[in-house]
C-alpha cells in the first residue's frame, strides 16, 4: 500500500511543478527615481559637450553698430613732428622720416628755398614706424616763401603751422594759400607776420628820387604773359634794358619782382608758374647787370587781379609781372 502511496504521490508533485506561475512585483521608488532622473543627467552631458557656451557664440541681443575708423583722419593723428627753419641763408631739418623715398621728396620740394650758397642742417632721421607729411607736391610753399628770411613750417599730428616774417601780407598769404593748396586735409595756422616798413632814409636825389615812376614810365604797365607761359618776346628785352638801365643808376635801390596769373588752374599750379615768370625777368635784369641781391623775387598765384577773369581779355592783363621799388 506504501508502494502504492508513493507511486501515487509523485505524479501530483510532477502535475504542481507544471501548473506553477511566476508574477513581476511592483518596482521600488528608488528605480523609478533613477529612471527619470539618469536620462535627464545623460542629456544634460551631451548638451555641454556638443554645444558652444554663450561666451564663445557672441552676445545676445542687439550688437552695436561698428562705425570703420577714417583712415585719413588715423593717420593725420599719428604724423611725426617735423621742423622746417630757415635763418638767412641757413636751413634747419629736423624730424623723422619713415624711409628715404619720403626724405627724398622734402628735398626735392625744398629747391626753390635751397638757392646757392644755402647751408642745410639736416637731422632727419629715418624711423620706419611713423608716418610723415607728404611733400610731394610741396614745392610751391616753399617758392612762396622765399622773400621770408626766417620762415619756419612745424608738423605737429594733424597741424601745419607757419611761422616767419613777410615783407607784405600778400607774401604771407600767397604762402598759406599754397599750403592749403598742398595739403587740404591738413589744419593750416598761418602765424607769419608782416614786418612794418621801415622807416624811410634820406629823401634820394636825381634820377633816383622817384625810382618807382620812372620804371612805370619805361614798362608802361605790367609785363604780360602768354596763356600758361613764362617766356619773354622781343619788346619785353627791350623794356627791360631800360629797366635795368635805371636800376644801375640807382646801386642802393631794391626791387621785388611781383609774379601772377590768371585764376585758370590750381594754385598749386599757379604759385609756380608765377614764380617762374618772375624768375625769368630777374635773370635778364641780372644778365643786363642788375645786382642779383638787390632783386627779390615772389610768385603770387592768381591773387590782386587787376582785371576780371571773366573774359579772355581780362586774364591776359592778370598773367604779369610788377616791378615793385622797396
Amino acid at each position: 500500500m506504501a508502494s502504492k502511496a508513493g507511486l501515487g504521490q509523485t505524479p501530483a508533485t510532477t502535475d504542481a511543478r507544471r501548473t506553477q506561475k511566476f508574477y513581476r512585483g511592483s518596482p521600488g521608488r528608488p528605480w523609478l527615481i533613477g529612471a527619470v532622473v539618469i536620462p535627464l543627467l545623460i542629456a544634460a552631458i551631451g548638451y555641454g559637450a556638443f554645444e558652444r557656451p554663450q561666451s564663445v557664440t557672441g552676445p545676445t541681443g542687439v550688437l552695436p553698430t561698428l562705425t570703420p575708423t577714417s583712415t585719413r583722419g588715423a593717420s593725420a593723428l599719428s604724423l611725426s613732428l617735423l621742423s622746417i627753419s630757415r635763418s638767412g641763408n641757413t636751413v634747419t631739418l629736423i624730424g623723422d622720416f619713415p624711409d628715404e623715398a619720403a626724405k627724398a621728396a622734402l628735398m626735392t620740394a625744398l629747391n626753390g628755398l635751397l638757392a646757392p650758397g644755402v647751408n642745410v642742417i639736416d637731422q632727419i632721421h629715418v624711423d620706419p614706424v611713423v608716418r610723415s607729411l607728404d611733400f610731394s607736391s610741396a614745392e610751391p610753399v616753399f617758392t612762396a616763401s622765399v622773400p621770408i628770411p626766417d620762415f619756419g613750417l612745424k608738423v605737429e599730428r594733424d597741424t601745419v603751422t607757419l611761422t616767419g616774417t613777410a615783407p607784405s601780407s600778400e607774401h604771407k598769404d600767397a604762402v598759406k594759400r599754397a599750403a592749403t593748396s598742398t595739403w587740404p586735409d591738413m589744419k593750416i595756422v598761418n602765424n607769419i607776420e608782416v614786418t612794418g616798413q621801415a622807416p624811410p632814409g634820406p629823401p634820394a636825389s636825381g634820377p633816383c628820387a622817384d625810382l618807382q615812376s620812372a620804371i612805370n614810365a619805361v614798362t608802361g604797365g605790367p609785363i604780360a604773359f602768354g596763356n600758361d607761359g613764362a617766356s619773354l618776346i622781343p619788346a619785353d628785352y627791350e623794356i627791360l634794358n631800360r629797366v635795368a638801365d635805371k636800376l644801375k643808376a640807382c646801386p642802393d635801390a631794391r626791387v621785388t619782382i611781383n609774379g601772377y596769373t590768371d585764376n585758370t588752374g590750381s594754385e598749386s599750379i599757379n604759385i609756380p608758374l608765377s614764380a617762374q615768370r618772375a624768375k625769368i625777368v630777374a635773370d635778364y635784369l641780372v644778365a643786363r647787370g642788375v645786382a642779383g641781391d638787390h632783386i627779390a623775387t615772389v610768385g603770387l598765384g592768381s591773387v590782386n587781379p587787376i582785371a576780371s577773369n571773366a573774359t579772355p581779355e581780362g586774364r591776359a592783363k592778370n598773367r604779369r609781372v610788377e616791378i615793385v621799388v622797396n
